[in-house]
């Protein structure tokens, strides 16, 4: 069958968690087509796949330029339905993919009809991917990048916004995906998130050349700070700059900060005693750290959880907050949800210390490791949409 994939436009982690399915469905026999914008071209590649650019991502970078870089940490995240700013928060992240869809359906469309795809393989917020499969005529699947708590009020506002899109395309309402595949551990996902084909969480984070120093432990305790690829163009480099005083301050240990080049330059100076990586994936070394360090993203940290790390998490907005919940509650890890908790740099480094003395974290993040490993691999996740495929197609 063909597979067409579509990803979040200025989401490029949503799309690396995909990929482990992807390669499954091209060693299956599938044929597997990449399109997006443009800022997705380079991920794509990375992952030897090929790539059509369709839509545009600009509307939703200069709405996530918008934000001062003082909103962050918001913990109003995690007030989405008790509070007008959580509310809105939400609604804005559903409304903005509502908006692309609206912007871009056509051209995804005539794309599509051009070639020809059997299936639709989409992130779970790429909400274009609904109505697309609905006037196609194909199944929709989605897929988590993991925690997940978009929840009941993301799914009630994309169905509010995109209704006169419906309309308009002849269709009731906003199709429901027809499957949706999660390779989230379940002791980590949302209370909320509506269940889904189990995956195991298999790590990408693109190519690289294992460095020498990689190969082994050393002598010190070795703590990895990652923000991620996404965070710090919208957050800012203060939440990096923090965590790295707070670590600088810990003795018999050796930092390693893993940042894109273009982050590199925003973070600026560093600790010298720092190890600083570029574009190197964090699965060639982890399994050499002690403890990880990170904002919250989903692909940072179930990286981080499939080589049982503990981590201390400092989240900034959307899922981050809910990440770092689970995880604390799982007994992996701590995390420091306030401003004044992440101002206070004294705080940090005594959580950081606490997690890396104490060891009941790591047998925490062990235990979320081994659940990981116990979730069916991609392969039986591609005969379940073999067999969607096989089945009549509803449109709504």
């Amino acid at each position: 069958m063909r597979v067409l994939v579509l990803p979040p436009a200025m989401a490029v982690t949503h799309f690396l968690a995909q990929v482990p399915l992807i390669w499954a469905l091209r060693t299956a026999g599938h044929d597997i087509l990449v399109a997006g914008s443009a800022d997705l071209e380079q991920a794509a590649l990375s992952a030897g796949l090929g790539f059509a650019e369709l839509g545009s991502a600009k509307p939703l970078e200069d709405a996530a330029g918008s934000l001062p870089e003082d909103t962050f940490p918001a913990p109003e995240w995690t007030d989405r339905e008790k509070t007008e700013l959580g509310r809105f928060l939400w609604q804005t992240i559903a409304d903005m993919q509502a908006a692309y869809a609206a912007d871009h359906i056509a051209e995804y469309r005539a794309f599509a009809e051009s070639w020809r795809p059997d299936l639709l393989l989409a992130d779970h917020t790429a909400l274009i991917a609904r109505p697309l499969g609905a006037l196609l005529g194909v199944p929709v699947v989605t897929h988590r990048w993991g925690v997940d708590p978009t929840g009941e009020l993301y799914r009630e506002r994309a169905r509010q916004q995109l209704q006169p899109l419906c309309e308009e395309l002849g269709l009731p309402g906003l199709p429901d995906p027809d499957a949706l595949v999660d390779p989230c551990p379940p002791s980590l996902q949302h209370e909320s998130a509506v269940p889904g084909l189990p995956m195991r969480y298999l790590p990408f984070n693109g190519p690289g050349v294992m460095p020498e120093w990689a190969r082994a432990k050393s002598g010190k305790r070795r703590v990895c700070l990652c923000p991620g690829r996404t965070l710090v163009p919208t957050c800012g480099p203060a939440p990096v700059q923090r965590a790295a005083e707070a670590i600088d301050g810990l003795p018999d240990v050796e930092a390693i900060v893993a940042l894109t080049p273009a982050d590199r330059v925003r973070v600026g100076p560093l600790p010298k005693s720092f190890r600083v990586v570029e574009q190197l994936p964090l699965s060639l070394f982890l399994d050499t750290c002690d403890l990880m360090v990170l904002l919250g993203g989903s692909g940072v940290g179930l990286t981080a959880t499939s080589f049982g790390l503990p981590q201390v998490v400092l989240p900034q907005w959307f899922d981050q907050f809910d990440y770092g919940r689970r995880l604390e509650a799982a007994g992996a890890g701590r995390s420091i949800d306030t401003r004044a908790g992440q101002a206070d740099i004294a705080h940090v480094r005594s959580t950081i210390a606490a997690v890396l003395d104490d060891p009941s974290y790591r047998a925490g993040a062990e235990r979320l490791r081994d659940e990981i490993r116990s979730g069916p691999l991609p392969a039986t996740v591609v005969a379940e949409l073999e067999r969607l495929v096989r089945q009549p197609v509803r449109t709504s």
